[in-house]
């Protein structure tokens, strides 16, 4: 990696980690600058405006499960064990080290619907999800034709089920095991996303 690019990427890291602790709204351009041990001019350059990091970000944050759905897409397992791997990825977004990463996906859901960003930079991170559904759809598709996958809907609807859906139970699933036991109570445990997996498995294969 050439040093323009590590510098890059050194900028980007330096974002994620003060989006992660203070907000969007919060961070200031100086503050990734200094941060990332660099002049503000040469941060500007490279990112003309704070979205065009924010979406650098949130890119990264998206398709760090590219690699390890990557592995499961190449690994010889029947179709319907590689939807079980998938949503088992999914999963371990409950994780604690990975809490820094949904609450920047949550943030920025919220961040877009009060501060509108450029219909273009908002198509990057939309090419990222896309990346992520076709990826899902292959392994639907493959599982129809191997047999493992029994299922009437359009392949489709089942990968965005999966993408939105269950993506989403996930982040929420999360974000809630943050929050004090007397704010939600019961507090959803990692067993109970388990279950709703479980079932959807079943659904895959015809076993409603």
């Amino acid at each position: 990696m050439d040093k323009k690019m590590e510098r890059r990427k050194s900028m980007i890291r330096a974002a994620r980690k003060l989006f992660s602790l203070h907000g969007f709204e919060k961070t200031t351009m100086q503050k990734i600058a200094d941060e990332s041990n660099v002049g503000v001019a040469t941060l500007f350059r490279h990112f003309p405006k704070k979205e065009h990091l924010i979406i650098e970000v949130v890119k990264e944050v998206i398709e760090q499960q590219v690699p390890h759905f990557e592995a499961i897409i190449q690994s010889n397992k029947k179709g319907i064990e590689k939807v079980d791997d998938m949503l088992n990825t999914y999963i371990k977004y409950i994780l604690e080290e990975d809490r820094d990463s949904i609450k920047l996906l949550e943030t920025f859901e919220m961040y877009i619907v009060f501060m509108p960003i450029e219909s273009e930079l908002l198509d990057e991170i939309r090419k990222s999800y896309k990346k992520i559904s076709d990826m899902i759809l292959s392994i639907i598709i493959e599982g129809k034709e191997d047999g493992s996958i029994q299922l009437s809907l359009s392949n489709e609807i089942a990968a965005s089920t999966i993408l939105n859906m269950f993506g989403t139970a996930v982040k929420k699933y999360s974000l809630y095991n943050i929050l004090p036991e007397d704010v939600i109570s019961p507090v959803p445990k990692k067993e109970h996303l388990i279950l709703v997996k479980d079932l959807f498995l079943s659904y895959l294969q015809g076993k409603q």
